[in-house]
């Protein structure tokens, strides 16, 4: 195991020639954001942003991309298609007179979750990415059923989309044709880890990605953790519970052998798994970083999605998938640290952190 120390930090972090653009330091796709989780949109765009990226695209439901607008003229949105869904509304039936019969009201209702379709509208953003994101509040589990609605025909399906690319996200080279997804934006999800398959650049996995990646692993088929393939260089950022769900393994073991069972993830998945947490451990399965930055003031809604903005906009900047984490995650600590000493760990709010970035920074190449 290694602890990580400000001198080693220093050595990986990024550097910053005069001689450049804003594509020197990359472009981060960002597919965030949901209905109620905007903000997590928000922190994960800028948080890239504050650690050096040159470029972040937000995709998002139109909703989560007109909010972000709202609050930063600096990150570029690209609004996604979303689901048109009908709502029966049986506390004011309508009756018909010839027939005598009651019949629910029916309001047509855009539900902003987003549909598989817009996997589509991605496909150039995709391959132009240095580096993607996937899932700070994207609500994977959000279901149509929660709000009392059955999904619909969206009207700009056959005008938008040709369908015979539609056969190809459902079925042409799908490693995991045959499984059930469920409702919301988990169709959404399996049709983008089907699309970036290949995809060489690399993909970080946070939040409810992570937990529709558990749904495929859990259900009810020959399916295990190794059948699930992430694209190569990925990452995943797991906090304790999200990789209970992965390894089907109880927290409480989870954090009685921490690094033991985020390696046995990292071989499992063939991925980077950033386990967070006090002395947040990084594995790719044979080497171990322990994170001593951080404290309480990080125990907050909102913090892991400036952290997963955070080893994004390294990573697009062209550091390893590892070093990446092992930078994000050192920094972010610090950062919180700094801020905790003007504003108390009880005071610090995940958006003052992106105040508190470029003060740690600073910090490091003081060294």
């Amino acid at each position: 195991m290694n602890t990580l120390t400000l001198e080693y930090i220093k050595s990986i972090l990024p550097q910053r020639p005069d001689n450049s653009h804003k594509m020197t330091f990359g472009h981060v796709l960002n597919i965030a954001g949901s209905l109620h989780y905007r903000g997590a949109a928000y922190l994960s765009s800028l948080s890239a942003l504050r650690v050096g990226a040159g470029y972040v695209t937000l995709a998002s439901s139109p909703l989560v991309c007109d909010s972000v607008s709202a609050q930063t003229p600096i990150v570029v949105t690209l609004p996604l298609l979303t689901h048109v869904a009908e709502r029966y509304d049986d506390a004011e039936p309508r009756i018909d007179l010839l027939s005598t019969k009651k019949h629910s009201k029916i309001h047509s209702i855009d539900v902003q979750t987003i549909d598989k379709k817009a996997v589509l509208q991605l496909r150039d953003k995709l391959s132009q990415a240095s580096v993607i994101t996937v899932g700070s509040g994207l609500s994977i589990a959000q279901s149509t059923d929660q709000l009392g609605i059955v999904p619909s025909h969206n009207p700009l399906d056959n005008n938008l989309l040709d369908s015979s690319l539609l056969d190809n996200i459902n079925h042409h080279n799908n490693p995991l044709t045959g499984l059930t997804i469920p409702d919301g934006n988990c169709e959404f999800f399996y049709a983008l880890l089907t699309e970036i398959q290949t995809n060489n650049n690399p993909v970080i996995f946070d939040a409810d990605a992570l937990n529709f990646m558990s749904h495929l692993i859990n259900q009810q088929t020959p399916l295990t953790p190794t059948a699930i393939t992430l694209p190569k260089n990925s990452i995943v950022t797991p906090h304790p519970k999200e990789l209970s769900r992965l390894l089907n393994v109880d927290v409480g073991s989870i954090q009685a052998q921490r690094v033991h069972f985020a390696s046995l993830a990292a071989k499992q998945l063939h991925t980077i798994v950033v386990l967070k947490g006090k002395h947040t451990v990084i594995s790719d399965g044979n080497t171990v970083f322990i994170n001593p930055t951080g404290n309480s003031a990080l125990a907050k809604a909102g913090t892991g999605d400036v952290l997963t903005g955070m080893i994004a906009g390294f990573c697009a900047q062209g550091v390893s998938s590892i070093n990446a984490a092992c930078l994000g995650v050192y920094l972010h600590g610090l950062a919180g640290d700094i801020a905790a000493e003007d504003l108390s760990q009880y005071g610090v709010l995940a958006s003052d952190l992106l105040d508190y970035i470029p003060k740690a920074i600073l910090q490091v190449l003081a060294v």
